[in-house]
């Protein structure tokens, strides 16, 4: 009996003030001009009017101390198969005061065979001009078993909760980082295809 009161206890759980899909509405107003192509498991799915591809949003809920965070994560399928080991690579700027570009680091597969797409990667002008302006807390392509997908967690698209003094505040997506978001994923697609 105790032990089973104390796996509830310790059981993630969801803050009470949480409202499932209350960011992804927010987002909806910023993302204006985009089609809405679908939603699966309440993530609703957006395209360019004129593109032949597009992504998801998912939140992501992280609970602190007398507070709790929903942030919107943009998840974009590749193109191209994926490696033979489930593999990571982070994108992320460089500089400390001021960003002066980006790396491309390996945090989870086999070197020797991500490095062609590393390269690819680090090289392509396009990805470079699209990301220095981009605000993100994270930037990754990950591959499993069902390939090559990106993932970007925004700075914005997200939602504080407090609970003590409780508040709720919004933090918009800009249009000017909404253009830079799309040509992230537009570039790191363009060169997912290019390196098969």
């Amino acid at each position: 009996m105790l032990p089973l009161v104390l796996e509830r206890l310790w059981q993630p759980r969801l803050p009470r003030a949480y409202r499932p899909g209350a960011t992804l509405a927010r987002l909806a107003q910023d993302l204006n001009g985009l089609e809405v192509v679908g939603a699966e498991e309440g993530c609703p799915a957006y395209r360019l009017p004129a593109a032949d591809w597009f992504f998801r949003v998912e939140e992501r809920v992280e609970s602190q101390f007398l507070l709790h965070t929903v942030s919107c994560c943009f998840v974009l399928a590749l193109p191209g198969s994926a490696p033979s080991r489930p593999s990571r690579l982070q994108l992320q700027h460089r500089g400390n005061w001021q960003r002066s570009g980006f790396a491309c680091l390996r945090r989870e597969g086999d070197g020797a065979e991500l490095a062609a797409l590393m390269a690819l990667l680090q090289q392509d002008r396009d990805l470079h001009i699209a990301l220095m302006p981009l605000d993100f807390k994270r930037c990754e392509l990950i591959a499993d078993e069902q390939g090559w997908r990106l993932e970007v967690e925004h700075f914005a698209a997200s939602e504080v909760v407090g609970s003590f003094p409780p508040f709720r505040r919004y933090i918009r997506l800009l249009s000017t980082q909404k253009l830079a978001l799309l040509a992230v994923m537009a570039a790191v697609r363009r060169v997912a295809a290019g390196a098969g």
